[in-house]
Protein backbone atom coordinates (compact mmCIF):
# COMPACT_ATOMS: atom_id res chain seq x y z
CA UNK A 1 0.00 0.00 0.00
CA UNK A 2 0.97 3.41 -0.82
CA UNK A 3 0.31 5.79 1.62
CA UNK A 4 2.00 9.03 3.11
CA UNK A 5 2.93 9.66 6.33
CA UNK A 6 0.64 11.76 7.70
CA UNK A 7 -2.22 9.68 7.19
CA UNK A 8 0.11 6.76 8.73
CA UNK A 9 -0.03 9.24 12.01
CA UNK A 10 -3.42 9.18 11.77
CA UNK A 11 -4.20 5.69 11.46
CA UNK A 12 -1.20 5.15 14.47
CA UNK A 13 -2.35 7.69 16.70
CA UNK A 14 -6.39 6.13 16.65
CA UNK A 15 -5.29 3.13 17.11
CA UNK A 16 -2.67 3.70 20.35
CA UNK A 17 -5.67 5.91 21.38
CA UNK A 18 -8.65 2.68 21.19
CA UNK A 19 -6.12 0.83 22.59
CA UNK A 20 -6.10 2.41 25.40
CA UNK A 21 -9.25 3.27 26.21
CA UNK A 22 -11.41 0.12 26.12
CA UNK A 23 -14.58 2.47 26.00
CA UNK A 24 -13.84 4.18 22.82
CA UNK A 25 -13.17 0.06 21.51
CA UNK A 26 -16.43 -0.70 22.69
CA UNK A 27 -18.76 2.14 21.23
CA UNK A 28 -16.71 1.62 18.08
CA UNK A 29 -17.49 -2.39 18.04
CA UNK A 30 -20.92 -1.80 19.17
CA UNK A 31 -21.85 0.55 16.05
CA UNK A 32 -22.42 3.53 18.69
CA UNK A 33 -19.74 5.84 17.56
CA UNK A 34 -18.11 5.89 14.16
CA UNK A 35 -14.15 6.57 13.05
CA UNK A 36 -14.74 10.44 13.06
CA UNK A 37 -16.29 10.93 16.71
CA UNK A 38 -13.28 8.52 17.69
CA UNK A 39 -10.73 11.01 16.18
CA UNK A 40 -12.85 13.77 18.23
CA UNK A 41 -12.66 12.87 21.34
CA UNK A 42 -8.40 11.86 21.18
CA UNK A 43 -8.18 15.15 18.83
CA UNK A 44 -10.15 17.56 21.55
CA UNK A 45 -8.61 15.60 25.09
CA UNK A 46 -5.10 15.68 23.55
CA UNK A 47 -4.86 19.11 25.60
CA UNK A 48 -5.46 17.61 29.25
CA UNK A 49 -2.54 15.28 28.77
CA UNK A 50 -2.16 11.89 30.49
CA UNK A 51 -3.85 11.58 33.41
CA UNK A 52 -7.26 11.12 35.13
CA UNK A 53 -9.09 14.29 34.15
CA UNK A 54 -8.80 12.90 30.25
CA UNK A 55 -9.57 9.58 31.15
CA UNK A 56 -12.72 10.67 32.61
CA UNK A 57 -13.96 12.89 30.24
CA UNK A 58 -13.04 10.54 27.66
CA UNK A 59 -15.32 8.07 28.75
CA UNK A 60 -18.14 11.18 29.29
CA UNK A 61 -17.31 11.88 25.89
CA UNK A 62 -17.68 8.21 24.25
CA UNK A 63 -21.47 8.43 26.03
CA UNK A 64 -22.58 12.03 25.11
CA UNK A 65 -21.40 11.35 21.40
CA UNK A 66 -24.28 9.07 20.78
CA UNK A 67 -26.76 11.42 20.37
CA UNK A 68 -23.94 13.91 19.14
CA UNK A 69 -23.33 14.87 15.77
CA UNK A 70 -19.23 15.29 15.54
CA UNK A 71 -19.15 18.95 14.94
CA UNK A 72 -21.82 19.12 17.98
CA UNK A 73 -19.21 17.27 19.87
CA UNK A 74 -16.44 19.20 19.41
CA UNK A 75 -17.99 21.95 20.76
CA UNK A 76 -19.59 19.92 23.76
CA UNK A 77 -15.61 18.88 24.16
CA UNK A 78 -13.95 22.09 24.00
CA UNK A 79 -16.86 23.78 26.79
CA UNK A 80 -16.04 20.39 29.47
CA UNK A 81 -11.60 21.49 28.46
CA UNK A 82 -12.38 24.99 29.77
CA UNK A 83 -14.04 23.78 32.86
CA UNK A 84 -11.92 21.71 34.01
CA UNK A 85 -8.65 23.67 33.78
CA UNK A 86 -9.14 27.58 33.09
CA UNK A 87 -5.59 28.34 33.48
CA UNK A 88 -4.00 26.34 30.96
CA UNK A 89 -7.00 27.23 28.63
CA UNK A 90 -5.60 31.02 29.49
CA UNK A 91 -1.89 30.11 28.60
CA UNK A 92 -3.34 28.13 25.35
CA UNK A 93 -5.39 30.67 23.82
CA UNK A 94 -2.36 33.77 24.47
CA UNK A 95 0.06 31.47 22.96
CA UNK A 96 -2.16 30.76 20.46
CA UNK A 97 -2.85 34.45 19.42
CA UNK A 98 0.85 34.66 18.74
CA UNK A 99 0.35 32.35 16.42
CA UNK A 100 -2.18 34.81 14.82
CA UNK A 101 -1.14 35.66 10.75
CA UNK A 102 -2.67 35.81 7.14
CA UNK A 103 -1.44 33.42 4.40
CA UNK A 104 -2.00 33.85 0.59
CA UNK A 105 -2.52 30.20 -0.79
CA UNK A 106 -2.65 30.09 -5.00
CA UNK A 107 -5.30 27.89 -6.66
CA UNK A 108 -5.53 26.83 -10.02
CA UNK A 109 -7.97 29.30 -12.69
CA UNK A 110 -6.56 32.57 -11.60
CA UNK A 111 -7.85 32.41 -8.18
CA UNK A 112 -6.42 32.50 -4.59
CA UNK A 113 -6.92 32.16 -0.94
CA UNK A 114 -6.65 34.33 2.05
CA UNK A 115 -6.63 32.64 4.88
CA UNK A 116 -6.36 34.80 8.10
CA UNK A 117 -5.98 32.88 11.46
CA UNK A 118 -6.95 35.18 14.05
CA UNK A 119 -8.18 35.49 17.59
CA UNK A 120 -12.23 34.23 17.12
CA UNK A 121 -14.02 37.54 18.37
CA UNK A 122 -11.94 39.05 15.75
CA UNK A 123 -12.96 36.49 13.03
CA UNK A 124 -16.42 36.79 13.69
CA UNK A 125 -16.74 40.47 14.05
CA UNK A 126 -15.12 40.24 10.45
CA UNK A 127 -17.35 37.79 8.84
CA UNK A 128 -20.24 39.51 10.55
CA UNK A 129 -19.28 42.77 8.75
CA UNK A 130 -19.12 40.31 5.29
CA UNK A 131 -22.10 39.14 5.82
CA UNK A 132 -24.30 42.24 6.12
CA UNK A 133 -22.91 43.65 3.08
CA UNK A 134 -23.77 40.49 1.32
CA UNK A 135 -27.12 40.47 2.73
CA UNK A 136 -28.47 42.90 0.01
CA UNK A 137 -31.99 43.05 -1.19
CA UNK A 138 -30.65 44.80 -3.96
CA UNK A 139 -32.40 43.07 -7.87
CA UNK A 140 -28.60 43.69 -9.24
CA UNK A 141 -27.41 41.17 -6.93
CA UNK A 142 -29.94 38.30 -8.24
CA UNK A 143 -27.33 36.69 -10.30
CA UNK A 144 -24.52 36.43 -7.46
CA UNK A 145 -25.35 33.95 -4.63
CA UNK A 146 -24.53 34.65 -0.83
CA UNK A 147 -21.36 33.11 -0.76
CA UNK A 148 -20.18 35.05 -3.87
CA UNK A 149 -21.27 38.30 -2.57
CA UNK A 150 -19.18 37.78 0.89
CA UNK A 151 -16.15 37.43 -1.32
CA UNK A 152 -17.20 40.48 -3.66
CA UNK A 153 -17.90 42.49 -0.24
CA UNK A 154 -14.31 41.56 1.19
CA UNK A 155 -12.67 42.62 -2.64
CA UNK A 156 -14.45 45.46 -2.07
CA UNK A 157 -13.14 46.66 0.89
CA UNK A 158 -9.14 46.33 -0.02
CA UNK A 159 -9.83 47.39 -3.81
CA UNK A 160 -11.24 50.67 -2.08
CA UNK A 161 -8.51 50.86 0.30
CA UNK A 162 -5.96 50.41 -2.30
CA UNK A 163 -7.40 52.84 -5.12
CA UNK A 164 -8.12 55.41 -2.33
CA UNK A 165 -4.45 55.13 -0.43
CA UNK A 166 -6.37 55.51 2.63
CA UNK A 167 -6.29 53.09 5.51
CA UNK A 168 -9.21 52.45 8.08
CA UNK A 169 -9.09 55.45 10.28
CA UNK A 170 -7.96 57.97 7.10
CA UNK A 171 -4.46 56.74 7.70
CA UNK A 172 -2.13 56.94 4.57
CA UNK A 173 -1.62 53.48 3.73
CA UNK A 174 2.39 53.11 4.22
CA UNK A 175 4.46 53.16 1.09
CA UNK A 176 7.42 50.62 0.76
CA UNK A 177 10.80 52.05 -0.74
CA UNK A 178 9.07 54.70 -1.65
CA UNK A 179 6.14 53.03 -3.63
CA UNK A 180 2.51 53.29 -2.89
CA UNK A 181 0.95 49.85 -2.35
CA UNK A 182 -0.41 48.44 -5.70
CA UNK A 183 -0.97 45.70 -8.21
CA UNK A 184 1.60 45.09 -10.61
CA UNK A 185 0.53 42.99 -13.69
CA UNK A 186 3.19 42.49 -16.74
CA UNK A 187 2.17 41.81 -20.03
CA UNK A 188 3.38 42.03 -23.46
CA UNK A 189 2.21 45.17 -25.60
CA UNK A 190 0.85 42.86 -27.67
CA UNK A 191 -1.32 41.14 -25.57
CA UNK A 192 -2.49 44.20 -24.29
CA UNK A 193 -2.96 45.49 -27.97
CA UNK A 194 -5.36 41.91 -28.54
CA UNK A 195 -2.75 40.84 -31.27
CA UNK A 196 -1.83 37.78 -29.71
CA UNK A 197 -3.38 35.77 -26.11
CA UNK A 198 0.18 35.46 -24.34
CA UNK A 199 -0.41 35.15 -20.50
CA UNK A 200 0.46 38.36 -18.38
CA UNK A 201 2.28 37.79 -14.98
CA UNK A 202 0.51 39.75 -11.88
CA UNK A 203 2.72 40.13 -9.28
CA UNK A 204 3.01 37.98 -6.13
CA UNK A 205 0.90 35.18 -8.14
CA UNK A 206 1.87 33.76 -11.10
CA UNK A 207 0.85 33.60 -15.16
CA UNK A 208 -2.38 34.79 -15.58
CA UNK A 209 -4.58 34.43 -18.83
CA UNK A 210 -4.13 36.93 -21.61
CA UNK A 211 -8.06 38.56 -21.38
CA UNK A 212 -7.46 39.34 -17.70
CA UNK A 213 -4.61 40.92 -17.73
CA UNK A 214 -6.54 43.24 -20.51
CA UNK A 215 -8.98 43.56 -18.29
CA UNK A 216 -7.07 44.94 -15.03
CA UNK A 217 -5.10 47.26 -17.84
CA UNK A 218 -7.86 49.17 -18.60
CA UNK A 219 -7.93 51.62 -15.48
CA UNK A 220 -4.43 50.95 -14.85
CA UNK A 221 -0.93 53.23 -15.15
CA UNK A 222 0.69 51.62 -17.77
CA UNK A 223 4.99 52.12 -17.78
CA UNK A 224 6.82 50.17 -20.65
CA UNK A 225 9.54 47.87 -20.02
CA UNK A 226 12.34 46.80 -22.26
CA UNK A 227 13.97 43.29 -22.78
CA UNK A 228 15.67 41.36 -25.15
CA UNK A 229 13.57 40.68 -28.03
CA UNK A 230 14.95 37.34 -28.10
CA UNK A 231 15.60 35.91 -24.71
CA UNK A 232 12.68 38.53 -22.91
CA UNK A 233 15.10 39.53 -21.12
CA UNK A 234 15.04 42.00 -18.94
CA UNK A 235 16.87 45.66 -19.62
CA UNK A 236 15.37 48.54 -18.34
CA UNK A 237 12.08 50.45 -17.05
CA UNK A 238 10.60 53.33 -19.20
CA UNK A 239 10.61 56.43 -16.69
CA UNK A 240 7.27 58.13 -17.77
CA UNK A 241 3.93 56.39 -16.52
CA UNK A 242 0.97 57.11 -18.50
CA UNK A 243 -2.90 55.97 -18.23
CA UNK A 244 -4.03 54.65 -21.69
CA UNK A 245 -6.62 52.08 -19.94
CA UNK A 246 -9.00 54.39 -18.32
CA UNK A 247 -8.70 57.48 -20.63
CA UNK A 248 -8.07 56.46 -23.49
CA UNK A 249 -10.19 53.35 -24.01
CA UNK A 250 -12.85 55.74 -23.05
CA UNK A 251 -11.85 58.49 -25.31
CA UNK A 252 -12.29 55.76 -28.26
CA UNK A 253 -15.15 54.12 -27.32
CA UNK A 254 -17.07 56.89 -27.12
CA UNK A 255 -15.92 58.55 -30.35
CA UNK A 256 -16.85 55.63 -32.67
CA UNK A 257 -20.09 54.14 -31.25
CA UNK A 258 -19.98 50.55 -32.54
CA UNK A 259 -17.56 48.28 -34.69
CA UNK A 260 -15.97 50.83 -37.01
CA UNK A 261 -16.20 47.84 -39.71
CA UNK A 262 -18.42 49.34 -42.04
CA UNK A 263 -22.73 48.08 -41.43
CA UNK A 264 -21.06 46.22 -38.33
CA UNK A 265 -23.40 47.63 -35.06
CA UNK A 266 -21.98 45.86 -32.66
CA UNK A 267 -21.68 48.40 -29.41
CA UNK A 268 -18.56 49.71 -28.35
CA UNK A 269 -18.40 49.17 -25.22
CA UNK A 270 -18.10 45.10 -26.35
CA UNK A 271 -15.56 46.05 -28.62
CA UNK A 272 -11.84 45.73 -28.79
CA UNK A 273 -9.17 48.35 -29.57
CA UNK A 274 -6.94 47.95 -32.80
CA UNK A 275 -4.40 49.62 -33.86
CA UNK A 276 -5.19 51.02 -37.43
CA UNK A 277 -1.58 51.08 -38.23
CA UNK A 278 -0.35 47.99 -36.94
CA UNK A 279 1.30 48.31 -33.61
CA UNK A 280 5.45 47.84 -33.74
CA UNK A 281 7.14 46.72 -30.93
CA UNK A 282 10.16 48.68 -31.86
CA UNK A 283 8.70 51.60 -31.51
CA UNK A 284 7.45 53.40 -28.32
CA UNK A 285 4.00 52.86 -27.81
CA UNK A 286 2.77 56.20 -26.48
CA UNK A 287 3.57 57.01 -30.38
CA UNK A 288 1.46 54.24 -31.38
CA UNK A 289 -1.13 53.98 -28.93
CA UNK A 290 -3.10 57.36 -29.43
CA UNK A 291 -6.72 58.28 -30.21
CA UNK A 292 -5.86 59.00 -33.92
CA UNK A 293 -4.53 55.71 -34.11
CA UNK A 294 -7.24 53.20 -32.69
CA UNK A 295 -10.27 52.07 -33.37
CA UNK A 296 -13.02 49.76 -32.10
CA UNK A 297 -13.23 46.82 -33.83
CA UNK A 298 -15.52 43.37 -32.66
CA UNK A 299 -14.12 40.41 -32.29
CA UNK A 300 -14.71 39.02 -35.59
CA UNK A 301 -13.73 42.02 -37.30
CA UNK A 302 -10.69 42.72 -35.63
CA UNK A 303 -9.27 39.11 -36.70
CA UNK A 304 -10.24 39.51 -40.16
CA UNK A 305 -8.15 42.94 -39.79
CA UNK A 306 -5.49 41.41 -38.44
CA UNK A 307 -5.43 38.10 -40.65
CA UNK A 308 -4.82 40.55 -43.51
CA UNK A 309 -8.34 39.61 -45.15
CA UNK A 310 -9.34 43.16 -45.15
CA UNK A 311 -6.95 46.27 -44.95
CA UNK A 312 -7.63 49.50 -42.89
CA UNK A 313 -6.67 52.76 -42.80
CA UNK A 314 -8.37 56.20 -41.37
CA UNK A 315 -8.62 59.50 -42.76
CA UNK A 316 -7.87 61.89 -39.98
CA UNK A 317 -9.64 64.93 -41.26
CA UNK A 318 -12.89 63.28 -42.25
CA UNK A 319 -12.84 60.75 -39.16
CA UNK A 320 -13.51 57.91 -41.98
CA UNK A 321 -12.48 54.02 -41.77
CA UNK A 322 -11.72 53.33 -45.31
CA UNK A 323 -11.93 49.78 -45.54
CA UNK A 324 -10.62 47.61 -48.36
CA UNK A 325 -11.76 44.06 -49.75
CA UNK A 326 -10.04 41.27 -50.35
CA UNK A 327 -11.55 42.09 -54.28
CA UNK A 328 -10.00 45.11 -53.86
CA UNK A 329 -13.25 47.07 -53.32
CA UNK A 330 -13.31 49.77 -50.65
CA UNK A 331 -15.85 50.57 -48.19
CA UNK A 332 -16.47 53.43 -45.98
CA UNK A 333 -17.56 54.15 -42.63
CA UNK A 334 -18.30 57.41 -41.49
CA UNK A 335 -17.90 58.71 -37.63
CA UNK A 336 -21.27 58.41 -36.16
CA UNK A 337 -22.47 61.84 -35.04
CA UNK A 338 -22.93 62.71 -31.25
CA UNK A 339 -27.03 64.34 -31.15
CA UNK A 340 -26.14 67.29 -28.53
CA UNK A 341 -29.11 69.50 -27.18
CA UNK A 342 -29.83 72.79 -29.67
CA UNK A 343 -28.67 74.98 -26.81
CA UNK A 344 -25.21 73.99 -26.99
CA UNK A 345 -24.93 76.07 -30.09
CA UNK A 346 -26.39 79.36 -28.46
CA UNK A 347 -24.05 81.98 -28.65
CA UNK A 348 -25.50 83.18 -25.18
CA UNK A 349 -24.88 79.65 -23.15
CA UNK A 350 -22.51 80.55 -20.04
CA UNK A 351 -19.63 78.77 -21.00
CA UNK A 352 -17.26 76.45 -18.79
CA UNK A 353 -13.72 77.44 -18.49
CA UNK A 354 -11.43 75.23 -19.56
CA UNK A 355 -9.65 72.73 -16.94
CA UNK A 356 -6.05 73.96 -15.77
CA UNK A 357 -3.48 72.15 -18.28
CA UNK A 358 -2.04 69.24 -15.47
CA UNK A 359 0.87 67.57 -17.49
CA UNK A 360 0.95 64.35 -18.26
CA UNK A 361 -0.54 62.18 -16.50
CA UNK A 362 -0.82 60.12 -13.92
CA UNK A 363 -2.14 63.55 -12.34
Amino acid sequence: MVTTRAAVDVLAGRAAGIGAYPCLSDALLAGWIDVRKVDVILDGTLVLGLGAARDELIAQATEVARGLTAPQLVRWLRRRVLLIDPDVARKRCEAARADRGVELCWANDSMARIIAFLPAEDAIAAYTVLDAMAGTSDPTCADRNINQRRADAFADIFGTIIDDQVAPGGRPVPQRHGQRATVHVTAAATTLLGLDELPGELAGYGPIPAFLARELSKDATWRRIFTDPATGTYLGCGSRAYRPGADLSRAVRTRDVTCTYPGCRQPAIRTELDHVVPFDPTRPAEEQTTEANLHALCKRHHQAKTSKIWTVKRDKATGNTEWTSPLGITYYRSPIPVEVSPRMFDPTRRRTPPPQDLGDPPF
